[in-house]
């Protein structure tokens, strides 16, 4: 890739992005609803394990780290998320893909911009709404001071959305030979929801899954980002990191083999 087509691909997807800002602008108010639906089960999960707690109960982690975790689950949740699969999709299967394959720059792009439009668009409904759960626990939240943990945090996040991408786009690209990819997007999206730590924190999961959980790659797009703001053990924090980037570069890889061997199968006719 040289330069000229960065500086290309660049500007393409600047204007890309102002023009799906523009767009989803105008649905502010659906935004707004859908964020704050978005923190009702992570409010809930919290009062839940703070009154087991206060009423004696044990818990795997401290309250503090709980408090911490749920209160920023929401946001790494939506800021990781991706709805590439079911568009590519049916661009594949109703032939709308050929005006992207005519075009200098790729649908991925596209699908990239959309992305990240409707994240800066969401996280100016979300952030204020998270801002008054924190305040209404702000005795059991204290993150960190110093940048590096703040930074390592943002690194992990782009790790984790660049992974749900890549899957998407895996599981979007599997339309080039099967008509209906929608039960397998259903099914990943429930491994994920489960996997990742996004419906209930992989550290309060069964010791015995310690092994597997540390593992496997889904825990890598919302438990390990909220874990770096955590002050985790120095030495598990590195072995995170390098297991998170094997499970990002092995993801951009088969989404790439995929993509490129469907092109081929592809004629265009739609459905």
């Amino acid at each position: 890739m040289t330069l000229h087509t960065v500086r290309r691909d660049a500007s393409v997807f600047l204007a890309l992005l102002r023009q799906e800002i523009q767009m989803i602008a105008q649905y502010r108010w659906w935004l707004l609803a859908m964020q704050a639906s978005g923190i009702v089960t992570p409010l809930v999960s919290l009062l839940v394990w703070r009154g087991v707690i206060v009423q004696g109960g044990t818990s795997p982690v401290s309250q503090e780290y709980l408090t911490i975790y749920l209160v920023l689950v929401s946001l790494v949740t939506m800021l990781t998320s991706s709805w590439t699969s079911r568009f590519l999709a049916e661009s594949i299967r109703l032939g709308r893909l050929n005006t992207w394959l005519v075009r200098p720059c790729s649908t991925h792009l596209a699908a990239a911009a959309n992305n990240v439009a409707e994240k800066i668009a969401k996280l100016a409904t979300l952030l204020p709404l998270l801002a008054a759960l924190a305040a209404a626990f702000h005795e059991d939240i204290h993150l960190p001071t110093r940048p590096g943990p703040w930074l390592l945090f943002a690194w992990a996040l782009l790790m984790g959305a660049t992974m749900t991408f890549s899957l998407d786009v895996i599981v979007g690209s599997l339309a080039f030979w099967w008509q209906d990819v929608s039960a397998v997007d259903r099914f990943r999206q429930l491994v994920t929801l489960f996997l990742s730590g996004a419906l209930v924190p992989l550290a309060v999961m069964p010791a015995a899954w310690g092994p597997f959980l540390a593992a496997q790659p889904f825990g890598y797009i919302v438990a390990f980002p909220i874990e770096t703001l955590l002050e985790p053990n120095a030495a598990d924090l590195r072995v995170g990191l390098v297991v998170q980037a094997a499970w990002v570069v092995l993801a951009l890889a088969t989404a790439r083999f995929v993509w490129r061997r469907g092109l081929r199968h592809y004629h265009g006719a739609g459905a």
